[in-house]
């Protein structure tokens, strides 16, 4: 079933010009985490819809089926999460309601013919129950500032990461599970009220312990006593990347590489702007590395890889064209990029504070005020850059085709650097700069000896 559309966290995201995506608060706002919670609520259902296809799938042999998800229920997450809870309730519907009446066969010890298919889905569930019991948890708290970009990330990858692999890998066996019975659309009609009450404020108090027992016996009656599959037991529970440990760090780290690459191809879009005269991309050029070197930290490693970009696009684009050196002034664009000149300084100083609270200090909860800053930046170098955009195609811009190149400077800014690296990286620095600013080193020599 597909998901219902919202106007949630994810929808709130607006491109800037090129495919950045910006996100217009750094904290989520009361609205916006109703929206996100409504998301959240149709992920349970199509978690819901996922283990009730697999419960048809195993329903030749209510053995492996029951089996399979009691080890589920249990040994994932305490009883009384709430997540856990709608699954029982979940399961206990789908069962007493489109398998039970049927009256499968219960044989101890047996096998359904489709075990080896859900067997492999076990870690799916697994991660998929964890991760939405901790945006659950998230988006339970009293206060409404939360971090939409966050969420927003886990519920993208959780789309993809989980509920797309039950899909893909359940979609192999469609026939068997339509044949038991197994009904999509009239599943996930069925399940959606069990979780339409998830972050209802009467929904604080978990099912009382004494129905939740009563449930649980009726559902589990007919292997109960008899022994485990013999599988399921050694089925492990790991906890999942997403919104664990690393998570929101290690996102923060994608989303500064990104931002490096589109302060980067707005560099690349003023230099296309400028090449009607090489004398002054070069002297742009020279601006923005003199402004990154004027402080030694913010030269490294941020500002290294705005210096390989700079030295890509001017050897590979702008150089081979032979064009005009020196046309007696400036370019004709060369007063409306001098007005990118804050921005751009700005923009590469935020860039380095991101990579010291990230590399140096090893946190990341101060990075939302840069990278916000950074943002903010970006709008303004779009909206400067936007009246001249047929001038910087026209001359062979072509952000599209640009950006993977300069993805591949920017990813490798917070790999560890060995000490040989560290040299070699040093040494290539002084390569790049005399080959990119040799003509305006000439010209200053000869002005000096005249």
């Amino acid at each position: 079933m597909e998901p219902k559309p919202t106007d949630g966290v994810v929808r709130r995201i607006r491109p800037l010009p090129g495919s950045y995506r910006y996100y217009p608060y750094a904290t989520g706002t009361s609205s916006g985490k109703e929206h996100v919670r409504e998301e959240v609520v149709q992920l349970g259902v199509d978690l819901s819809v996922s283990l009730a296809n697999s419960m048809f799938l195993l329903c030749d042999d209510i053995h492996t089926m029951l089996w399979f998800c009691f080890k589920l229920l249990k040994y994932t997450l305490p009883p009384s999460d709430p997540v856990l809870e709608r699954l029982l309730r979940v399961v206990h519907y789908v069962y007493s309601t489109d398998i039970k009446p049927k009256n499968r066969a219960c044989p101890d010890g047996g096998n359904s013919v489709q075990w080896e298919l859900v067997r492999t889905t076990w870690k799916d569930f697994t991660d998929g129950i964890i991760i939405l019991s901790r945006l659950v948890l998230r988006l339970r708290k009293k206060d409404c500032s939360f971090d939409d970009r966050l969420l927003s990330s886990s519920i993208a990858k959780y789309k993809q990461q989980v509920l797309k692999k039950l899909e893909d890998k359940l979609m192999s066996a469609k026939d068997v599970s339509e044949l038991n019975g197994f009904e999509r659309e009239t599943v996930a009609s069925n399940v959606s009220d069990l979780w339409k009450s998830l972050f209802d404020e009467e929904a604080g108090e978990s099912t009382p312990e004494v129905a939740r027992s009563r449930i649980h016996s009726d559902l589990f009656q007919p292997i109960s006593g008899d022994s485990c599959h013999g599988e399921i037991p050694a089925l492990p529970v790991y906890p999942p990347y997403i919104l664990g440990a690393e998570f929101a760090k290690q996102e923060l780290i994608e989303e500064v590489v990104q931002l490096g690459v589109e302060l980067s191809l707005y560099v690349a879009e003023s230099m296309f702007l400028l090449c009607d005269e090489i004398r002054s991309v070069l002297q742009f050029c020279s601006n923005l590395w003199r402004r990154v070197k004027k402080d030694p930290n913010v030269g490294s490693p941020a500002g290294e890889r705005l210096l390989r970009v700079i030295h890509h696009v001017y050897s590979k684009d702008i150089k081979p064209k032979n064009g005009v050196y020196h046309i007696g002034g400036k370019s004709v664009q060369w007063d409306l990029i001098r007005t990118t000149f804050e921005d751009f300084d700005a923009g590469m100083s935020d860039m380095h504070n991101l990579f010291l609270i990230l590399e140096v200090k090893g946190t990341w909860a101060n990075g939302r005020e840069y990278t916000s800053s950074v943002e903010e930046i970006l709008k303004k170098l779009g909206g400067k850059l936007r009246c001249a955009k047929d001038v910087s195609e026209a001359n062979g811009f072509a952000r599209e085709a640009m950006k993977s190149n300069i993805l591949d400077m920017w990813k490798s800014l917070f790999d560890r650097e060995t000490v040989e690296v560290a040299w070699t990286r040093k040494v290539r620095r002084e390569e790049i700069l005399s080959d990119l600013f040799q003509p305006l080193l000439k010209e200053y020599e000869e002005a000096k000896q005249h």
